[in-house]
């Protein structure tokens, strides 16, 4: 019968069971072929640049590569070392010949500037250059009464004949060669213009600024957007006379950003200027005669508008020099005093070698350099390619700065977090709405947390500053302290000083009206103005962003632990805090500890944050060089500087710079050692997570 229930049937479950074991086996080997293919590309890829480049890749900073073109040609003369970068720049075996090491002997000069001695700017930074110990905080400018410079040939030299005279009463034995006279005849512009409100240029209101006119600026020119147009007012009709060469650059209707004259008028002019020569040779002049050769271009390191830098060590510090170096200050700085004045040898290894057929050779920019000292260097070709040279040192300090700063903010704070939800909080609808936000905030995308810290830190946060920045958001003084900062801070962040008795809002009217991105009236402040693009403002937006993980972990590792635990130390009489710190939080450990190396691995590779808030594309010094600082501010500066990262250089690499056969290698090798440091840092925590399981057993 049909309804028999004992007769037997065709069951399907055999055939789902075939269809769900096929389902996860294809899921899985799958998975499995697409990661032997991704790391098998890197590994690939990647293995034979780190074979050719060995340590350096991991010791040097990235670098522009060079691509030459060389001749057939004989002895080069180049440093050791950069001869053996180019050894290892270049993956194929080079045509050299005839290879021998030898050592070059050069005269050094070391010495200490004393104090009340004047020095030009360029030469004051040239010896900082070569000196990293040695750095000027000056406080006072002078005009020297003599200057020097030097003339590499004779040079035929053109000014007016009031120049002329200028020159002839403060240096009477300067010139010696014939002078003759030529007249010319120009002409000026008498220009009239109406009052009102116009468009203007930076290049016509720098031009506009040496004139008569009245106008004012409704706002300033950013440094970052130097075509940007303002507008400016002319409070009432002009007329003005001014050269032909600022009336084209400011009264032009045809050109954008010049003001519309509504008359004009030539006005010509007869000009007598004089010729003379400048004969090869270092000259000893005063600063009002440099001034007026500076723009007939006499080169020289002066700062023929501001006057010399006046030199106020507390430290005596020596500086060594080679001879041309040394030789060139005291010529050009007559006012320089110098004491412990010593000289020495200094023997560098160099290699010579002859090049046996004309070759592709690839340099990076430092070697480049090097090489370049050889009169005999003369490529017939030369292409450049960013970053493709170098290694990932940079960037790899870069990026365990960032991770370290924020992985020390996110597992102080997610752990304390973690605790309060598990131990201390009532369960009821608060706490679950928080798990249910952070639950929320896991999954939003990390480019949202970098905006979010791009408005937040970059750009908001507040900081204490004797010299707020005119554009803060908010400018709160606290306390006055009569102290101005030094000369060369104040000139290098264009910092203006006021009066004390001032307002906030008069003294950043009066930095405004006068271009200054900083004010100092004495006052210290709360500024709303951010840190800026810096390791500060990156650790805390990526400490923001991992924080849901590490507190979700934390508070499950918390519930693994048996209440038992907690109700016998309260049994022996221990406080809430006490229990949780002896008897909870050890044996969370292991799966506080999974957290945490969770949260490095993923910050460790995130670009999106760290782009807007603290990464930047080149950087020639590593995080703590270039600071002149010392105590606290030096750490405040440490952390107050953009850095390189890894994720951010692979993305500049691959992303935003031409593609070429150059740029393949940095872009594996980099991914590659990503690779190996995340692999590392999780290797390292399964050996601890296990150790520690073994130790904590319950």
């Amino acid at each position: 019968m049909s309804d028999n229930p004992f007769k037997s049937k065709k069951s399907n479950l055999r055939t789902k069971e075939k269809f769900a074991y096929g389902g996860y086996a294809f899921a899985t080997y799958f998975i499995i072929i697409c990661a032997t293919f991704i790391f098998g590309t890197i590994l690939w890829n990647g293995v034979p640049v780190l074979m050719d480049k060995g340590l350096s890749f991991l010791s040097h900073k990235p670098q522009t590569l060079s691509v030459l073109e060389l001749e057939k040609g004989t002895g080069y003369e180049v440093p050791t070392e950069h001869f053996d970068n180019m050894l290892i720049s270049n993956p194929n075996e080079l045509p050299l010949e005839n290879l021998e090491e030898f050592q070059k002997s050069f005269q050094l000069v070391s010495f200490q500037i004393k104090n009340g001695s004047l020095i030009g700017d360029d030469y004051l930074k040239d010896i900082e250059k070569d000196n990293k110990q040695y750095y000027v905080r000056f406080t006072e400018r002078k005009f020297p009464t003599l200057v020097g410079f030097t003339v590499h040939r004779d040079k035929k030299i053109r000014i007016s004949k009031p120049e002329l005279e200028i020159i002839q009463k403060h240096d009477p034995q300067l010139i010696t060669s014939e002078i003759t006279e030529k007249i010319v005849t120009l002409q000026n512009k008498k220009v009239t213009i109406k009052a009102g409100e116009y468009p203007l240029s930076k290049d016509a209101h720098d031009s506009l600024q040496k004139t008569e006119l009245i106008f004012q600026m409704k706002q300033s020119y950013p440094d970052d957007e130097p075509n940007k147009i303002n507008i400016t007012i002319i409070p009432k009709d002009q007329t003005i006379t001014l050269p032909s060469s600022i009336f084209y650059a400011a009264f032009d209707e045809d050109e954008k950003g010049t003001l519309p004259a509504t008359k004009v008028e030539s006005i010509p002019y007869e000009k007598i200027f004089t010729d003379f020569s400048l004969t090869k040779g270092n000259y000893q002049t005063s600063s009002e005669t440099l001034k007026i050769l500076n723009q007939y271009g006499i080169k020289h390191l002066h700062n023929a508008e501001k006057g010399a830098v006046v030199i106020n060590n507390k430290d005596e510090i020596n500086i060594t020099l080679h001879q041309e170096k040394y030789d060139q200050l005291v010529a050009h700085n007559p006012q320089l005093k110098l004491s412990h004045i010593e000289q020495s040898q200094q023997q560098i290894q160099y290699t010579r070698f002859d090049i046996a057929k004309d070759v592709e050779v690839q340099l990076n920019f430092s070697d480049l350099l090097a090489f370049k000292q050889d009169s005999k260097f003369k490529p017939t070709s030369e292409k450049t390619h960013s970053y493709s040279g170098g290694g990932v040192l940079g960037p790899i300090i870069g990026t365990a700065c960032l991770v370290i700063i924020c992985m020390a903010i996110a597992l102080f704070t997610g752990i304390a977090a973690a605790t309060y939800l598990n131990e201390y909080a009532k369960k009821g609808g608060l706490t679950k709405i928080i798990r249910l936000a952070m639950l929320n905030l896991a999954g939003v995308p990390s480019i949202v947390f970098g905006l979010f810290g791009f408005g937040l830190f970059v750009m908001l946060a507040p900081v204490f500053s004797q010299t707020p920045n005119t554009g803060s958001k908010l400018n709160i003084p606290i306390v006055f302290i009569d102290s101005k900062p030094d000369l060369r801070i104040i000139e290098a962040e264009g910092i203006h000083i006021v009066d004390s008795k001032l307002s906030t809002s008069e003294s950043e009217e009066l930095a405004n009206a006068a271009g200054a991105k900083k004010f100092h009236n004495g006052w210290y402040y709360i500024s709303f103005q951010g840190w800026g693009v810096c390791m500060l403002a990156g650790g805390f937006t990526l400490a923001i962003m991992v924080l849901p993980v590490i507190i979700t972990s934390c508070e499950e590792s918390l519930k693994a632990v048996p209440m038992s635990f907690r109700e016998a130390a309260m049994a022996l009489g221990a406080t809430k805090w006490q229990s949780i710190r002896t008897a909870v939080l050890p044996y969370a450990f292991p799966g506080i500890l999974t957290a945490s190396v969770l949260g490095i691995t993923r910050v460790a590779g995130e670009t999106a944050p760290i782009m807007f808030t603290a990464a930047v594309a080149e950087k020639s010094d590593l995080p703590w060089q270039g600071i002149h600082t010392s105590g606290f501010s030096a750490f405040v500066d440490f952390l107050q500087q953009s850095v390189q990262a890894l994720p951010y250089h692979i993305y500049t690499v691959a992303g935003r710079i031409p593609q070429s056969e150059y740029t393949q290698p940095m872009q594996y090798g980099s991914v590659l050692i990503f690779m190996i440091i995340v692999f590392m840092l999780s290797a390292v925590s399964i050996y601890l997570r296990i150790k520690i399981r073994n130790k904590i057993k319950w």
